[in-house]
């Protein structure tokens, strides 16, 4: 009987490592005690229901830091739990950070949970950015560290590596205007029969303080916030938001790093 239980036991063990090959689960040596506390009689008696007028009177959920950067709090009631109130803090660094941490706090205020996630948006389930987790028990001590940053650890051009493409390339070339030049010509110049476009040109009428020219401009908070990505087998897809200007998709080789697809879309947002 045993020997049985030993071998289930095992067999659990290798399954669950093929399934989760992507995702590496550790376990602390020792105790390790996160401190932080959620300031909850900031939000005691919050309501759940604010009009604007009694926003102003109430405590901010929204904080600016000397370095510029901006800690958002939310309250929430988990319903796994008795509605208990939770709470949760999203702290994002300044430009030109691409990574922001939220936390997760238990109704005493002690840590619970935290996550380090992309600024914009990772659309790769079933983690959806949450690329390093950090979960804590209701004294504050570590549990475990749940790390992702492995799921593409197939592709020669890993997400890192992305962001420092995306960071670099031009948001189009000459190559890629053919196929969007009536798009284009629609949506940025008003001109259906435009023939004279050029990447030059459509990269100087897009110009501003967001746009650099790039495909991502990491100094810009409009910009690393409205970049959309996710993995279609080895080709990473791209999408940059630019509202109210439309959008721009790119597929790029998770293997060379290529550029191989550039679509623009008209905005049809009011």
């Amino acid at each position: 009987m045993k020997k049985i239980i030993t071998y289930i036991a095992l067999t659990m063990m290798v399954c669950s490592c093929n399934g989760q090959e992507k995702e590496k689960i550790s376990y602390p040596k020792e105790k390790v005690m996160n401190t932080e506390k959620f300031d909850i009689k900031r939000f005691e008696n919050y309501p759940d229901v604010v009009s604007m007028e009694d926003e102003k009177k109430l405590p901010a959920k929204k904080d600016t830091l000397s370095d510029g950067t901006i800690i958002e709090y939310s309250l929430w009631d988990n319903n796994e739990d008795g509605n208990k109130t939770y709470y949760t803090k999203i702290v994002t660094p300044p430009p030109p950070a691409l990574f922001k941490k939220v936390k997760d706090f238990y109704p005493s205020g002690t840590i619970q949970k935290e996550t380090e996630t992309f600024v914009g948006q990772v659309d790769i389930e079933p983690f959806y950015g949450s690329f390093i987790t950090k979960d804590y028990d209701k004294n504050g001590y570590l549990l475990k560290t749940t790390d992702r940053s492995d799921f593409d650890k197939d592709l020669k051009i890993r997400f890192n590596d992305l962001l420092r493409i995306l960071k670099t390339e031009q948001m189009i070339t000459d190559n890629f205007i053919t196929k969007n030049k009536e798009n284009i010509g629609i949506g940025l110049f008003h001109d259906q029969e435009n023939t004279q476009l050029t990447s030059e040109k459509i990269i100087d009428n897009l110009k501003s303080e967001d746009c650099n020219g790039k495909i991502l401009n990491a100094n810009s908070d409009f910009e690393r916030k409205n970049i959309k990505v996710s993995l279609n087998k080895n080709i990473w897809m791209v999408t940059k938001d630019m509202y109210p200007q439309g959008y721009w998709d790119y597929k790029i080789d998770g293997n060379t790093g290529k550029i191989i697809d550039v679509n623009y879309r008209q905005e049809n947002r009011p």
